[in-house]
């Protein structure tokens, strides 16, 4: 029998990240494949909570996606075509990469818009909460939500002509 506590006799690794059902739902994830999509969850595996930010090399994202190197390459390509990574800077043989989410906003069914904005685990909670106050109140007091890029402008009857402007910032 082991002297060791309960504590040191098992490990469980914990860590978890988190996938909008928009990327399902509209079709993102078709239009990408299995590998592609499992390079995506790679990188974003490697994300630090606080900044952002992923840095795995290449060859680990390879390792950990069981494709070549040139496979990972090919689908880091199209997930910056897709929206889903910006490629920042190379670091030596490491390069950056910062995450975005999109998550698709609609009018009485059809889509009007996709809010995108940084990746960043450790307010992405709030990030949420604040996209479902919007659309369940729209904009009631003025208030100003911090999604980046919603790709248009639109006029709300009946909110006051509430405009979302190019910058992506919401005003009433």
């Amino acid at each position: 029998m082991s002297n060791k506590k309960n504590g040191e006799l098992f490990e469980a690794e914990t860590n978890w990240f988190h996938i909008f059902k928009a990327m399902i739902d509209r079709g993102d994830v078709a239009k990408m494949g299995g590998t592609v999509f499992a390079i995506y969850a790679v990188v974003k595996s490697y994300t630090n909570w606080s900044t952002g930010r992923a840095f795995p090399s290449l060859d680990l994202i390879a390792e950990k996606s069981g494709v070549n190197k040139r496979t990972v390459i090919r689908a880091l390509s199209r997930l910056e075509e897709m929206g889903y990574i910006v490629k920042e800077q190379k670091l030596g043989k490491v390069n950056k990469y910062r995450l975005r989410e999109q998550v698709p906003i609609s009018q009485e069914g059809r889509p009007v818009a996709v809010a995108t904005w940084d990746y960043l685990p450790s307010i992405i909670g709030e990030a949420h909460a604040e996209l479902k106050n919007f659309l369940a109140t729209g904009l009631e007091n003025g208030r100003i939500i911090n999604i980046e890029n919603l790709n248009l402008t639109i006029n709300i009857a009946g909110a006051g002509g509430t405009v979302i402007n190019n910058s992506g910032k919401t005003r009433a």
